[in-house]
């Protein structure tokens, strides 16, 4: 018997496994591949002022966990050997509108009152930051402090941390069920069999919602994002760039991901020409340069979606099981201040940020 069961290895719940690992026995249940679901997917932008309006509760939450991101990526580069690509690179959301330009302008006045990073530059400042733009746009918001990390990267690093720290990870285990007795959760069934536990994380993203025994159950609903990268012939990008729904995010080793489509398809993660389309069309009305460079992958992945776009983090109404999904599409910047959270909710500590925003309960009120 184990003292947690995590059910889902992805980002979240790796997270969360080396975080309260320490004098505790865990094991990681994931039904495919490590690594391989929501957060192998994802693009890996750290941004939570690019889209905030005002500040709140997600944003608060958002933020704290950015500030945690350096120190994080640092222990797991020095503690794993792999290094998870983190980088400030700064981020440019291109307005095209006198409506995106006044949201925009509002959105870098309350930030800067706030005392944030965020600023208004002109077309000419923003193309002499990035050159290659051909896009008809009219200004930008800059934010020099967003953040970027290689996500795959992120996952594999980890995963070895937690091996290292003694965590079992169990891949190719589908959980089905959670099991309880008199309100007290006594573990889940994966693969037909009967795991048993004093206590189960439940971070399986798009699956969460589909697992027996749950109180409350959770409405979490999968989103397809369809994404694909090309190789630039030298970093011919700098920031990352977001238009519209379009976006860019140039690594350090050519790789300029372009991203994403949204699309509610259900657990269909298939790749499209209309969705591809979108995305090669985008980029170049982006940059025209870029119908030059070679693709270099398309893939897609399902994001965790739930009515209210929040994620689902607290305790459930049974004693012992603990909800950490539902991240959408913040997955990897929520990591490590929701493994903070779940730690000190299993070891019944103060905890750092405030969650009632996101509990589990606020669908049965």
């Amino acid at each position: 018997m184990h003292d947690v069961v995590i059910v889902g290895g992805g980002v979240i719940g790796l997270a969360i496994a080396r975080e309260i690992c320490r004098n505790r026995s865990v094991v990681v249940l994931e039904r495919g591949a490590i690594g391989e679901g929501t957060s192998w997917a994802a693009a890996g932008m750290l941004s939570p002022q690019s889209e905030a309006d005002r500040a709140g509760p997600f944003f608060d939450f958002s933020l704290a966990s950015f500030n945690m991101f350096e120190r994080f990526a640092a222990d797991l580069k020095a503690e794993s050997g792999i290094d998870p690509g983190y980088e400030r690179s700064g981020l440019l959301l291109l307005s095209s509108t006198d409506e995106e330009s006044a949201v925009l302008r509002l959105r870098a006045e309350w930030q800067q009152r706030e005392g944030f990073s965020a600023e208004i530059v002109s077309r000419e400042r923003a193309l002499e930051m990035e050159p290659l733009l051909t896009a008809d746009f009219r200004d930008a918001l800059y934010l020099p402090n967003d953040q970027q990390v290689t996500p795959r990267k992120l996952v594999a690093a980890l995963a070895e941390s937690c091996r290292r720290r003694g965590v079992e990870i169990r891949s190719g285990t589908a959980v089905t069920a959670v099991l309880s007795d008199a309100g007290r959760v006594t573990g889940v069934v994966g693969n037909g069999n009967v795991i048993p536990a004093g206590q189960v994380v439940l971070s399986a993203g798009v699956w969460s919602g589909t697992i027996d025994g749950l109180a409350p159950k959770i409405p979490v609903n999968p989103r397809k994002g369809q994404i694909l990268s090309l190789q630039m012939p030298e970093r011919t990008f700098g920031h990352m760039i977001r238009w519209g729904h379009a976006y860019f995010v140039p690594r350090p080793d050519g790789d300029l991901v372009v991203g994403a489509t949204n699309e509610n398809a259900g657990f269909d993660r298939s790749l499209t020409p209309a969705g591809i389309g979108r995305l090669l069309s985008d980029a170049q009305r982006i940059s025209s340069h870029v119908g030059s460079y070679p693709i270099r992958e398309t893939w897609s992945g399902l994001r965790p979606g739930t009515p209210d776009e929040l994620p689902v983090i607290g305790e459930s109404a049974i004693k012992g099981l603990i909800y950490a999904t539902g991240h959408y599409r913040n997955g990897i910047l929520l990591a490590p201040l929701t493994a903070v959270i779940i730690a000190g909710l299993i070891d019944g500590s103060q905890l750092p940020a405030a969650i009632e925003a996101f509990s589990p309960m606020r669908w049965t009120l």
